[in-house]
């Protein structure tokens, strides 16, 4: 029985851990695209990247197998298709948008066969640019 229940619990751990880093990756692609919503910063896409690569490794210049994307478009109406800057709309001016997107290769801890060794782990977040009057 022992040996049952140590494989139930440490499956546990395990799937918990790739929970908690999945959270971790989301958030980081979240405090990205925050950053980037603000008046000024839409087009910083270095520091969008940055603020995801610390967020997840403590560092600026982020961590093997952590990967972060920053990019921006616009569209007429939200959710609608993406347009260029330039385009007039019918409401006005387009919608600006900026989106982070992130990615984290995870390790399992406990090596069984037939299971994966790695899980990829994505986040990604788009906010509407604020608009200074």
């Amino acid at each position: 029985m022992l040996p049952v229940l140590l494989l139930i619990v440490f499956s546990l751990i395990s799937y918990a851990f790739f929970i908690q880093k999945a959270m971790v990756v989301q958030d980081a692609a979240a405090a990205g695209a925050a950053y980037g919503a603000m008046p000024g910063n839409s087009t910083n896409s270095a520091t969008m990247i940055q603020i995801a690569n610390y967020d997840v490794t403590g560092s600026l210049n982020g961590a093997s197998g952590f990967t972060a994307t920053a990019t921006n478009f616009y569209t007429c109406t939200p959710g609608a298709a993406h347009v260029t800057a330039g385009t007039s709309c019918s409401t006005g001016a387009p919608y600006h948008y900026v989106q982070v997107t992130t990615s984290l290769t995870v390790t399992t801890f406990l090596q069984l066969p037939g299971m994966p060794s790695s899980q990829l782990v994505n986040g990604s977040a788009i906010y509407r640019t604020e608009v200074t009057p």
